[in-house]
């Protein structure tokens, strides 16, 4: 019996945890700070949902967003960035 309420209950934590992050991702995204970004690409490498683009502009290298209708602002990338470079913010 006390089975069925660790599973009920996680199933239950599931459903709220993913109701919130919906919320959060119609809401929010990530915005790039070109001025702090040197262009490493660790955001890159930890985005599951492949928003983030490398991009060269003469002998500047930076990241852009790219499918922001995909960004679901968890803030994986801005706390892998050690320059700071990314934030989230609220969607226009």
């Amino acid at each position: 019996m006390n089975t069925l309420y660790i599973v009920s209950a996680s199933v239950a934590l599931l459903v709220v945890l993913g109701y919130f992050r919906n919320k959060k991702a119609k809401s929010k995204i990530v915005h790039v700070i070109t001025d702090n970004c040197t262009g490493c690409g660790r955001c890159l490498k930890i985005c599951n949902r492949k928003v983030l683009e490398i991009v060269a502009e003469g002998d500047v290298t930076h990241v852009v967003l790219r499918n922001p209708q995909k960004c679901t602002a968890c803030e994986k990338c801005v706390v892998i960035c050690k320059f700071n470079a990314l934030e989230i913010v609220e969607r226009k």
